[in-house]
Parts: structure tokens; C-alpha cells; sequence
């Protein structure tokens, strides 16, 4: 059997470097001025979310500040119980139209989920 095809897919990726680039030949921008914007627009992501603000952006999706409940644990070594407290953590909700509703763990179209 071919080793390639037990391999797991690799998924396309865009890091922020690659993503400046491409802003800036779309806007007809220097690379560096493209993530010093990209930079800008993190940060503003980021301060609100420290607030507690939630960050929508129309057709794309939202970011939510959440808190994850505290939870106890094992150590796999030693078994000991170990308590994890909570923490704060980003929730991201895509908008309907950007993943198919397979990807989104939604209902079939309609809103209705089909019977079989």
C-alpha cells in the first residue's frame, strides 16, 4: 500500500505573513504596511475581547469571550486528582453562509433536519 494514502489530508493553510502578502497586492500596498494593518486589527480584536465585548463581523462570524468551567483531572502517571481551574477562552460562531451546514454541524437546508 502506498504510504501517502494512510496519511492524513493535509488542509491549505494561510499564515499572517501570507496573508499580508496577499493584501497587499490586492490593494497595491507595501507588505510591511499590510500587517502593520493586519497587527491593528488583532489588537482592536483583542482589547475588546479582554473587555468582555463581543466582535461580529457581518458575513464572516463572531468571536465571544467565554470562561471554561473548572474541572478536576487525572495525572496519567501518578493518578493523582488534580484540580484544572477555570479559564478564559475564545468562542468563535461562523455566519450561516460561510462553512456548508455539514461543516457547521447544522440541519439540512430549511432548517429542518431530513428523516430517513
Amino acid at each position: 500500500m502506498d504510504r501517502r494514502a494512510r496519511e492524513p489530508e493535509e488542509k491549505a493553510q494561510m499564515n499572517q505573513s501570507q496573508l499580508a502578502r496577499a493584501i497587499a497586492k490586492e490593494l497595491f500596498l507595501s507588505q510591511a504596511g499590510a500587517a502593520a494593518i493586519i497587527d491593528s486589527i488583532l489588537a482592536k480584536i483583542t482589547g475588546s475581547l479582554r473587555k468582555g465585548e463581543r466582535v461580529y463581523f457581518r458575513f464572516f462570524g463572531s468571536f465571544t469571550k467565554v470562561i471554561r468551567p473548572g474541572h478536576k483531572v487525572r495525572h496519567p502517571r501518578t493518578g493523582q486528582l488534580i484540580w484544572i481551574p477555570p479559564r478564559p477562552d475564545v468562542d468563535f460562531n461562523p455566519a450561516k453562509g460561510l462553512l456548508p451546514a455539514k461543516q457547521r454541524g447544522g440541519s439540512a437546508p430549511g432548517g429542518k433536519a431530513k428523516r430517513r
